[in-house]
């Protein structure tokens, strides 16, 4: 094997003369380290700005989910211990094969933050796509600023980063939270009886009257004191120091269960002091001063035992003897070249599309819950216009499934200056738990199995990322014709999950009198969507009559006005919240 000449910069200051061969001192080269970290840092930074921070604020949220806020910066520390190389780790290395890992993973999370969110539309933001595909560019930008053997090392923590992907997590949360919740009132119910600090209040097993004052008050010990959010931010650290210990997997696996057991109790633990506190010192003492603190107190005091005890688990501290971390570094990519500003570019491109992600913020929650509200509720008072039910479909059970429902609503009204219609607005909503329905029976693929001809197919952006399509069809044996637009999205359905497919059907009968804006291509399709069709090919229009525009143009703008209103009303519909229901407390 032929040896490769590696470029050395001329003596200078911070240079030190070694066996007759100019090199940069020990010193200069841990700085270069710091800097390429530094670096790497910022680009991550930079480029998922709005994934990262939606992550770090819902740490502040009581749900059993918070603590996925704390993955990047785990994984950024678990990155910086297992950076050093192992002794006898061969010294090879070749850029070529750094561009040939680093740039197809880069090139896909790129794809992912421009075309995604055109193509998926609000099940872009319900999924978290962005934080499913940040680890790649992650593993894409170590790769090339510190080499592929770098990779290698760091692997773990470039896997834990898909930990802060919130979709596994949710569903196992939504899984254990009732019966943990169960076992955490039994628990308490078994704790006040030995220091009664309260007692039971009804027959429901999660409710307890605090004796405080003339009347006391109830606390409900519900499905969010089931000790969850400490439990998953448990798991988090301990798994991360786990990763670093030296010892067998089953040692460590038999840590990790005496840990979590341990916050299980402390979780009980923080319930009986809050109850303490509430009997002595009033309700707002305990609900309002130490309930947001005492879970994040409790947390911490259940990690900090359990790196104490980890050495009689047989587990010992991390080490890993071998070549300087600097060196490394500068035998592996000794120097960026035109790497940096490719990747500086990179980041930023891809920093302006996850900033555009923010407009998916009333759509769905950082962990992809949905915020809206069923179209019944939200969806029927767009400004000017009132939409009643006119009729139920009882056959697209066969379709969607036995829980779905489809209901025709009609919309009457005066709109907005600039935006009205003789002709009603008709609105087949579909609801149904089951997405992949919508998929298996879309609405186009129905149209042409009906031998309904199609024309101006185009995707259009209806505000707040909710992706709609706008078409012309005519039925051939009546010779009717009407333009549609249509979306799916994901509503809040009491405490569960829907998926709703919203159809706008508007009539293009001859000398129909319509008002609305011209709305044009631009005007129909974001950036996103352009580049989207720019790989995909967009459907011609065609040559729509004066009429058929006319149409476009206002039930495009119709249905932003749909979407706006749902959005706007989603914020006000009520949910049903207990009394004092004790959560996790930070």
């Amino acid at each position: 094997m032929s040896t490769l000449a590696l470029p050395v910069p001329p003596p200078g200051p911070g240079v030190a003369q070694v066996a007759g061969a100019a090199r940069p001192s020990d010193a200069a080269l841990r700085r270069s380290v710091v800097l390429r970290t530094a670096l790497a840092v910022a680009l991550v930074v930079v480029c998922y700005q709005t994934s990262l921070w939606s992550l770090l604020r819902g740490i502040t949220v009581d749900t059993p989910l918070a603590f996925l806020g704390l993955v990047p910066v785990i994984a950024l520390v678990l990155g910086c211990v297992l950076a050093r190389p192992e002794v006898g780790e061969p010294d090879i290395h070749d850029r070529m094969v750094d561009r040939i890992v680093a740039v197809p993973l880069i090139v896909a999370a790129l794809v992912a933050l421009v075309l995604l969110p055109a193509q998926m539309s609000t099940m872009y933001w319900l999924y978290r796509v962005d934080l499913l595909t940040m680890p790649l560019f992650v593993a894409g930008v170590v790769a090339l600023l510190f080499g592929v053997r770098m990779l290698w090392r760091v692997r773990a923590a470039i896997l834990f980063l898909f930990l802060a992907w919130p979709v596994p997590a949710q569903r196992v949360a939504i899984a254990a939270l009732e019966p943990m919740g169960d076992l955490a009132a039994s628990a308490v119910g078994v704790a006040v009886r030995i220091v009664p600090v309260a007692e039971r209040a009804g027959g429901d097993g999660i409710s307890f009257l605090v004796p405080h004052g003339p009347r006391g008050f109830h606390v409900q010990i519900a499905s969010a004191c089931s000790g969850a959010n400490g439990l998953v931010g448990f798991l988090l650290v301990a798994g991360a120091i786990a990763i670093t210990m030296r010892s067998t997997w089953i040692r460590k696996v038999a840590w990790l269960a005496v840990g979590a057991a341990a916050v299980v109790l402390l979780n009980v633990v923080r319930i009986m002091s809050i109850l303490g506190v509430g009997r002595v010192f009033g309700e707002r003492a305990a609900i309002d001063i130490l309930h947001p603190y005492v879970g994040l107190l409790t947390f911490n005091v259940g990690v900090f035992a359990m790196v104490l005890v980890s050495a009689r688990f047989g587990l010992l501290p991390f080490r890993r003897e071998g070549p300087s971390r600097a060196l490394a570094v500068r035998s592996a990519v000794p120097r960026l070249g035109a790497v940096l500003p490719v990747l500086v570019v990179v980041a930023l491109v891809g920093g302006v599309f996850d900033h555009g992600l923010t407009r998916y913020d009333p759509i769905a929650s950082s962990v992809g819950a949905p915020r809206l509200g069923t179209f019944a509720q939200v969806g029927t008072q767009p400004d000017g216009f009132y939409a009643e039910p006119v009729d139920t479909i009882d056959a697209g059970r066969r379709f969607f499934g036995e829980d779905s429902s489809w209901i025709r609503y009609s919309y009457v009204g005066d709109g907005p200056e600039g935006l009205r219609s003789d002709v009603p607005v008709l609105a087949d909503v579909v609801s149904t738990s089951n997405l992949q329905s919508f998929s298996d029976f879309g609405l186009e693929a129905c149209y042409r199995f009906h031998g309904f001809d199609m024309g101006g197919v185009r995707r259009v952006d209806l505000g707040h990322g909710v992706v709609g399509t706008v078409l012309n069809w005519e039925q051939p044996d009546t010779g009717l014709r009407w333009t549609t637009v249509y979306w799916v999205w994901a509503v809040r359905d009491g405490h569960s999950t829907s998926y709703e497919r919203v159809v706008l059907l508007l009539n293009d009968v001859d000398g129909a009198d319509i008002e609305a804006p011209e709305v044009t291509a631009e005007d129909a399709g974001s950036v996103g969507l352009r580049a989207d069709e720019l790989v995909r090919g967009a459907s011609p229009d065609g040559s729509p009559s004066a009429q058929q525009a006319r149409s476009r143009s206002f039930l495009v703008t119709f249905a932003r006005g749909v979407v706006a209103s749902s959005v706007e009303r989603s914020e006000h519909v009520a949910e049903q919240v207990g009394s004092n229901g004790i959560g996790e407390g930070g």
